[in-house]
């Protein structure tokens, strides 16, 4: 019966810290999102075009898809994809999913970001800002190097 009833009392610990939230303290923080290791590929000079690669982690349980992209220096920013196209410049994608517990690494044979319509010349060590947005609205930010590969 003492059993029994430290089992009913260490239950009764736990329901209770639980819903008071305790649960999500002793778990730490929420992991969201993040977009980082990004670069952008030096166009040639009098192109109105440059192609952007940018990680993205997802540390969450849920698959998250990438919506839109945007930039200051572009007029047009679309998702590409070269991995089942044999288009040279990639199908253009309307999402990209990045998946649950899991990342995406844009590179120039797969995923990546085209800029088009450049407001600007780009060149070697210029920095521009890219926000990437997902379907549930939330904005990664992440400052990327003009670079050559």
């Amino acid at each position: 019966m003492r059993r029994v009833a430290s089992w009913v009392v260490g239950f009764g610990v736990v329901a209770v810290c639980a819903g008071l939230g305790i649960g999500n303290v002793l778990a730490g923080p929420q992991k969201s999102v993040e977009a980082s290791s990004g670069w952008v590929k030096t166009p040639a000079a009098g192109e109105t075009a440059a192609t952007a690669f940018v990680a993205v982690d997802n540390p969450t349980q849920y698959d998250v898809y990438l919506m839109s992209a945007a930039t200051d220096v572009a007029g047009k920013v679309e998702f590409r994809d070269k991995s089942e196209s044999t288009d040279p410049q990639g199908q253009v994608r309307k999402t990209i999913n990045v998946p649950a517990f899991g990342s995406l690494a844009m590179d120039p044979k797969g995923v990546y970001l085209l800029l088009t319509d450049l407001k600007r010349p780009l060149k070697d060590g210029d920095m521009i800002s890219l926000t990437l947005t997902t379907d549930g609205g939330a904005m990664l930010q992440v400052s990327v190097a003009v670079r050559k590969e």
